[in-house]
């Protein structure tokens, strides 16, 4: 199938058959020992909406599981391609941090039945060069789109994610729009669109570029031409491991976070042993080895107090009040205005 590779794992019994994202087959062995009649066939997809195209031109009946993030799950659960959750089996949910099993029960949730099982996530905010920018500087999304910091001079030394939505959500925190994060979908007003790309355009002289590259982004650190770079925890975590000053921030506002959450497709037959390979990914043991074989955090906080990788830890309380990725309300629109921004 185009835009897929396969892993095949060992064992017998019943095949599972999983469309994902890289990483997931370094647990294979393990889930495979611990449900001693199951067999793992790991696919991975080019993004989220690979896999809901997948499945909805009928792979749901090639594929037990899919698990793309977390905003593109109501889409399958609209399109009928999602089977209810068998809580009797997942018997791991209730370990789940309260803001997932919120974010399930809610985001995932249709008719009273929830389809969907957050698995890994990570959050949205921006890191800097601490040996240039103090520690103690306030931590606001508007360092994003400030000249000067605490002394310091950001001009041309900040990078924005080379993207419309986390960039685009990132200038409607900065402003203060959070009323616009409430519903099922991010809905900024056509005033607070305006506004969000006059801010980009006017502040776009001064930014280094958008950037998301975790691999550009470490060469423009090392070489000094970036203080301040809007992008994904996970990546700024690579970054620290070959850049020591880097530092993520704290932001005083809500972190946009993004969670990856699994469904077993309508079509499956083989629901049963599905939710026992979904239960195992949020389990103690086999989460916390997904978690550091793909430095990544896990859902399951009986995964994450099994996790000794200094960079995935996480602080007491830092899911408080996170925003979770939702779709935007006038998708269209979102990249008409990121491309005249970028044009500008």
């Amino acid at each position: 199938m185009a835009g897929l590779s396969g892993c095949m794992g060992g064992g017998g019994g019943t095949t599972v058959s999983i469309l994902t994202w890289t990483g997931y087959d370094g647990v294979n062995d393990q889930i495979e020992e611990a449900l001693e009649d199951v067999t793992l066939d790991v696919s991975v997809a080019d993004g989220s909406a690979n896999m809901f195209s997948t499945v909805n031109a009928g792979g749901g009946e090639e594929y037990d599981i899919v698990i793309p993030n977390n905003e593109y799950v109501p889409r399958f659960i609209d399109a009928d391609l999602a089977a209810p959750v068998d809580m009797d089996v997942m018997t791991n949910f209730d370990a789940l941090y309260p803001t997932f099993q919120s974010a399930a029960e809610g985001q995932f949730a249709d008719s009273g039945d929830v389809y969907g099982v957050p698995v890994q996530f990570g959050w949205y905010a921006y890191g800097y060069d601490s040996s240039v920018l103090p520690e103690d500087h306030e931590h606001s999304y508007e360092v994003l789109f400030s000249e000067e910091i605490e002394g310091v001079d950001l001009t041309g030394s900040i990078t924005l994610y080379d993207g419309y939505y986390k960039s685009i959500m990132a200038t409607g925190l900065a402003l203060g729009y959070t009323e616009a994060f409430e519903g099922d979908t991010v809905s900024f007003t056509d005033e607070q669109l305006t506004t969000i790309e006059e801010t980009l355009t006017e502040f776009k002289p001064n930014l280094l570029g958008f950037i998301h590259d975790e691999e550009t982004l470490t060469q423009d650190y090392q070489n000094g031409n970036i203080i301040v770079s809007f992008a994904n925890r996970s990546t700024h975590v690579g970054i620290m491991n070959d850049y020591d000053p880097l530092e993520f921030s704290q932001p005083a506002e809500e972190e946009l976070t993004w969670f990856e959450g699994a469904i077993v497709t309508a079509g499956s037959e083989n629901k049963e042993a599905a939710f026992q390979v979904l239960n195992e990914y949020i389990s103690p043991e086999t989460g916390a080895a997904l978690s550091e074989n793909r430095n990544i955090m896990n859902t399951s906080q009986d995964a994450m107090d099994n996790i000794e990788t200094e960079s995935l830890q996480i602080e007491p309380g830092v899911l408080e009040g996170m925003i979770p990725f939702k779709p935007a309300e006038r998708d269209e629109a979102w990249i008409e205005m990121f491309e005249r921004v970028k044009n500008a």
